[in-house]
């Protein structure tokens, strides 16, 4: 009996993992009836989390209403895990996407995550996890920040409103009403960029940071840095969510690795030094995938000395660093050139078919005869 372990995360905007971890099963199941498939889907930290967080903890899902400024009322899914944590997807707290349509995921105002927080403090868990993937909020963290009691003010005495632009008039901030949670907060995150280095790379915003605005939002960060006295710029995980893990970071929060988040939850540390292949993948492979599901899998796997594979749709041209995370292979599922639409729309059968071309060969290398 050849024990595989099927480790994937989202294929996104797709399926999910748990339908991609399927689909790679049954693809290998093809292969022979000798397979035995174990099956772990990950998260690295986006939508999806809560759900597999519950699933690999036994924790349950709830809803929570929160009320927005707007008066408008939203259902928010929230896990309660047995360790008494409290989790969330960041994106369901902010909803749909209300920013400019060139840039995916982005935000104008990052209170309501500041609100569901304040709902799940009544509950009383023992910690609260907040998974920051897939959001780009652009008021620099200040809307999350305002609902804890920073006020900053513009050089006439008049609070400003939500939104990175509002920086550029902000001349002092009032920190007499901060009122920080009182329970300590998790966030959960795909990379651990600080403040500094993520407002360097491309997609963080440059068509706002012009004009005076990247160094009005450094002037932000250094006055909450002051109040609490730490380098928030230069402390991993303070660039994520486009100023979400800096006003997270001020309000006390730790940070973690999705991905690592979600093994320490269930037995897959374990369980993958008893299995003889590993088969992981994500949409998309690059640099940045060392801290997401297949870097961390690839490094579990290097630890136990079992030969990893990973699939994927999307191969960065510095994706090849990843043999040395781990990894035994790197491959397409894509079987000809195909257009995205295309590839989107049979997704799942093209999982399948590369999961069993993969299988096929495990299988000839598990057997020497």
């Amino acid at each position: 009996m050849t024990q595989i372990l099927v480790a994937p995360e989202r294929f996104f905007p797709t399926m999910k993992a748990q339908a991609v971890a399927q689909a790679m099963a049954r693809g290998l199941q093809r292969v022979s009836p000798q397979f035995e498939v174990l099956m772990y889907p990950l998260a690295s930290g986006g939508s999806g989390t809560t759900d597999l967080a519950a699933r690999a903890a036994k924790g349950r899902v709830h809803h929570e209403s929160i009320t927005l400024p707007n008066r408008h009322v939203r259902e928010v899914k929230w896990g309660l895990l047995p360790d008494g944590t409290a989790i969330f997807d960041a994106k369901d707290a902010l909803g749909n996407p209300d920013g400019p349509s060139q840039l995916q995921h982005t935000y104008t105002d990052s209170a309501p995550l500041a609100l569901m927080i304040h709902r799940l403090i009544r509950h009383r868990p023992r910690r609260i996890a907040v998974a920051l993937g897939d959001v780009l909020a652009v008021d620099g963290g200040m809307g999350l920040l305002q609902m804890f009691g920073v006020q900053p003010f513009d050089a006439g005495s008049q609070p400003l409103n939500s939104g990175l632009r509002q920086l550029l008039r902000l001349d002092y901030i009032d920190f007499s009403g901060l009122q920080p949670p009182s329970i300590p907060l998790l966030a959960l995150t795909d990379q651990m960029t600080n403040w500094d280095m993520r407002v360097q790379q491309e997609d963080f915003r440059l068509d706002l940071i012009h004009g005076g605005l990247q160094t009005a939002a450094m002037r932000f960060v250094d006055s909450l840095a002051e109040h609490v006295a730490l380098p928030l710029r230069e402390l991993p995980g303070t660039g994520v969510g486009g100023g979400l893990g800096m006003a997270l970071a001020f309000l006390g929060a730790q940070f973690q690795l999705g991905a690592e988040y979600l093994t320490a939850l269930g037995t897959l540390r374990e369980t993958v030094w008893n299995v003889d292949w590993v088969l992981t993948g994500s949409a998309e492979l690059s640099r940045q995938s060392d801290y997401q599901t297949v870097g961390f899998v690839a490094g579990l796997a290097r630890d136990a000395g079992v030969p990893a594979i990973a699939l994927t749709i999307d191969m960065r041209p510095d994706c090849t660093h990843l043999y040395d995370s781990g990894l035994t292979g790197l491959y397409s599922i894509l079987d000809r050139p195909r257009t995205a639409k295309e590839v989107h729309r049979m997704l799942p059968a093209l999982i399948e078919k590369a999961a069993y071309r993969t299988g096929i060969w495990m299988q000839a290398l598990s057997d020497p005869s």
